[in-house]
């Protein structure tokens, strides 16, 4: 029951930091970035994929533009794009 609330103070705290300035929220933002794959590893565990899933989702949409950048450079690391 602490995983799933854990993920919810989570999704709270990276909205909160999205909103700071960014000279301020880089580092905030990282070290959220950092406990982000673990906390999504306990609420799997704890309470299956779906609400792992659900999470997964939800900091998708607040960390697009990382994401993005992320898919960017694996493909032209990869060759798939120039």
């Amino acid at each position: 029951m602490i995983t799933l609330g854990l993920g919810f103070v989570w999704i709270i705290l990276v909205s909160i930091v999205a909103m700071m300035p960014y000279p301020q929220h880089r580092p905030y933002a990282l070290s959220m970035l950092i406990l982000f794959p673990f906390l999504m590893a306990a609420i799997w565990i704890e309470w299956g994929w779906i609400f792992a899933m659900l999470l997964f989702l939800g900091g998708l949409s607040i960390y697009r533009y990382p994401a993005i950048f992320l898919v960017n450079w694996t493909g032209r690391k990869l060759g798939f794009r120039n």
